[in-house]
């Protein structure tokens, strides 16, 4: 495969970068109109269930970090859906339920999105929307990559009534560069503008839900939507990476995860960790390794209030300890400093206006197309996130009860420098989140790379079980030779894999003489771009 180039885009008024350029103008659309970032983050929130809908949608969840210029803070907007109240613990599946309407928590995508528009946004929800209903009714372009996934999933997408109608023509998946026009989406979408998001958990969207989820085996009732939570404002995680400043998403979110990494990374010096040379990425692969075995074994629900707060995966005593053990395991020495120096399923969105808001959101319906199953009358696909719970250990914070929030590997994450927001950044991709943005980060801040090199470059990603997933055919032999050698087992993924991430990333201006510069990952089908001066 040649090679992609990230989608670039520079701006004096602001920038949007999303997985998808309908969405992506969208966000355009509601700055032009006068609109801050929350509402263009949320017109292109929704437009993304439109035009990515294997990914998210109004049947899902939504996860977002702001930072607000008037207040100069930053906040985690913890939008978690819920299990259905009717979840009998006695008797609870050995295996997580991941296909149908039984696997559906309670969607908070409407909910979330409303509340940031209300809450800090300029426009009206029906203005927000326009983009998305007139996206579904006119219809978006199928990409190669929904082209492929549809093609993936099409045992399960083909046992749907809406799905088999709207995703195939003559039992075909839609071929790429084809018309997807989503007529039961729009109608939904213009309720929603008429009505407000609210009628979605009390009004005829809700009723039309339970009809379904009785129909079909769900186990959503009228009581689960309406007690939908209103979204919780949680304080951001701060941490530091050489001399930024960090803020990422608190638990349930993974931002843990993500400041582990980079707290490990700061203990070698930049030049041990150029990601160009082999024991770059053995460092790389076992600091994401040690950071996943973390998080699994340390789990932290914040609701549970009696459990113990632990911050050792956030201590930078703790991360050197780490770092000590990577050394001794893979025998690489600190670098002597005479020697010369060696050549060498979800998604994101990031907004940025003019006045200095930023917004990151991360939203999805868990698996590729959720639950595989779309409502027929509204169009939007069922999660499928009570497949994230867990169902054998009962002590565990994320065990599947009723009205219990699922684990979520979501990061947002902004860094400052001089005190002001500089660069915001996420990704899809579950587990392999904090990794994607991890490669990014250290990319830039220790290589100097600019962020669409960065975003663009190979990219691997470590399990805790130490297996290796990576770009194969965009490394250099020496590194691949030097992972196995150390033990590590590698699968081979595409030369720009989706399934490691996609980040979408806007570096903001830090005097008048800069621009915007917003960049979209070459691994999905988005764009960035700006207002017009």
């Amino acid at each position: 495969m040649g090679k992609r180039k990230p989608s670039v885009a520079t701006s004096s008024l602001g920038m949007v970068s999303t997985a998808s350029s309908v969405a992506t103008d969208a966000g355009v659309r509601m700055l032009k109109a006068g609109g801050n970032a929350v509402d263009a983050a949320v017109a292109a929130a929704l437009c993304l269930g439109v035009s990515e809908p294997q990914a998210s949608g109004l049947g899902g969840q939504t996860m977002a970090l702001l930072y607000l210029d008037d207040g100069q803070r930053a906040i985690a907007v913890d939008g978690s859906s819920r299990a259905p109240f009717g979840v009998d613990p006695t008797k609870i599946p050995k295996k997580p339920i991941t296909v149908g309407l039984a696997a559906s928590t309670v969607p908070s995508t409407p909910a979330t999105l409303g509340y940031l528009l209300e809450t800090y946004g300029k426009l009206s929800l029906d203005q927000v929307l326009e983009p998305a209903i007139e996206a579904a009714k006119d219809g978006v372009r199928v990409t190669h990559l929904m082209h492929d996934l549809i093609k993936r999933e099409s045992d399960h997408l083909s046992r749907d009534s809406l799905a088999s109608r709207r995703f195939f023509r003559d039992g075909r998946p839609l071929a790429a560069g084809s018309l997807l026009i989503q007529p039961e989406l729009a109608r939904c979408l213009e309720t929603l503008a008429r009505q407000g998001w609210r009628d979605f958990y009390h009004g005829g969207i809700a009723s039309g839900i339970i009809s379904d989820m009785e129909k079909r085996g769900g186990l959503l009732c009228l009581v689960d939507l309406a007690q939908v939570p209103v979204p919780l404002e949680r304080p951001v995680l701060q941490g530091r990476y050489r001399r930024l400043h960090l803020a990422t998403f608190p638990p349930p979110g993974a931002g843990r995860a993500l400041v582990e990494i980079l707290n490990i990374l700061e203990t070698f010096e930049p030049e041990e960790i150029r990601l160009d040379s082999p024991d770059a990425n053995v460092i790389l692969a076992h600091v994401f390794m040690n950071a996943l075995r973390d998080r699994d074994k340390r789990p932290v629900d914040p609701d549970i209030y009696t459990q113990s707060r632990r911050k050792r995966m956030v201590d930078k005593r703790y991360a050197e300890r780490i770092a000590e053990r990577i050394r001794k395991v893979t025998g690489i020495l600190p670098p002597d400093p005479t020697a010369p120096p060696v050549a060498g399923e979800t998604t994101h969105l990031s907004v940025a206006d003019a006045d200095g808001n930023v917004v990151g959101i991360t939203q999805s319906i868990e698996f590729v197309f959720g639950s595989k199953r779309a409502n027929p009358a509204f169009g939007f696909f069922y999660n499928n996130y009570m497949a994230t719970f867990h169902y054998k250990d009962m002590t565990h914070p994320y065990y599947l009860l009723p009205g219990a929030s699922p684990w979520s590997s979501v990061a947002p994450t902004l860094l400052f420098r001089k005190r002001k927001p500089w660069l915001t950044l996420g990704s899809p991709g579950s587990e392999r989140i904090a990794s994607a943005l991890a490669q990014v980060i250290t990319r830039v801040v220790d290589a100097g790379m600019p962020l669409d090199e960065a975003i663009g470059a190979p990219r691997l990603h470590a399990s805790q079980a130490g297996t290796i997933l990576i770009e194969k055919k965009r490394f250099h032999p020496a590194i691949l030779d030097a992972l196995e050698r150390v033990g590590f087992e590698l699968t081979k993924r595409g030369a720009y894999s989706f399934y490691l991430g996609c980040v979408q990333a806007i570096q903001l201006p830090l005097t008048r003489r800069e621009m915007f510069v917003g960049v979209a990952d070459p691994r999905r089908d988005g764009s960035a771009k700006g207002p017009e001066t």
